[in-house]
């Protein structure tokens, strides 16, 4: 009677690699479907001549300024909102400007978290940033604890990883955070999230405090479209 030892094993072996193979595949697949959910949502970005970055018409008559902090719970929940508010906006009539604001109660997770996003956008660009502060909201656990998985992040947003560590200690990225939270401080921040509606046609500025609902927004904005019509000049009469 044959033996079948050597084929036998020879053939395990094959459906062996096979079975892996075909995981594999899988696993890349599911991958590639996460990677474009980081980004779905978020086309109409930009930077700003300051340098910040910008969701929605950079040329909106409205911005946000909206100063948060990654590992801030009300953030969290507030996130949403100023993105709807940009959407659903008429004629792209609002902008959505992202401004760090660090509680010192959320370090140091809350600098590593706007590090990250930071350090995602040198490669990615603005689109880049969007997802990754988008990611983070997403799976932190907040109040400065962070998550399991954010090693995981330059795979996932597919970075150079020795580029992305470097980044990550880079004075020029401190810096920048530094920056936000200096106009934070000025602009009279203490908390998170904080917004200020800026009408970029007459210079006003409301401040808005918390995750204040969709309603508060548009109230500011409307109260804003009517004042600045109150204040333009009466058209000039034709002459008879």
């Amino acid at each position: 009677m044959a033996k079948s030892g050597g084929g036998g094993v020879g053939a395990n072996g094959d459906v062996k690699s096979a079975v892996q193979a075909a995981l594999a595949g899988l696993e890349e697949d599911k991958l590639a479907e996460k990677r474009a959910e980081l980004y779905k949502g978020w086309e109409q970005v930009s930077v700003n001549k300051d340098g910040r970055y910008i969701y929605g018409n950079p040329d909106a008559r409205f911005t946000l300024v909206n100063y948060e902090d990654l590992e801030c719970p009300f953030c969290k929940q507030f996130h949403k909102t100023p993105k709807y508010l940009v959407d659903t906006a008429n004629n792209g009539a609002v902008n959505w400007e992202w401004r760090h604001f660090n509680l010192a109660f959320h370090e140091p997770m809350a600098t590593k978290a706007a590090m990250t996003a930071e350090c995602v956008a040198e490669q990615k660009g603005p689109k880049g940033f969007w997802g990754a502060t988008n990611y983070w909201f997403e799976h932190t656990q907040g109040n400065g604890k962070g998550f399991e998985d954010s090693a995981g992040i330059p795979a996932l947003f597919e970075l150079d990883k020795a580029a992305f560590d470097t980044c990550m200690q880079d004075p020029k990225i401190i810096q920048r955070i530094k920056r936000d939270m200096d106009a934070g401080t000025k602009d009279g921040v203490n908390g998170t999230p904080t917004t200020i509606v800026i009408d970029n046609k007459t210079g006003e500025r409301e401040s808005i405090v918390g995750a204040r609902p969709f309603a508060g927004f548009v109230d500011v904005i409307e109260r804003m479209v009517k004042g600045g019509l109150e204040k333009a000049p009466a058209p000039a009469q034709a002459k008879k």
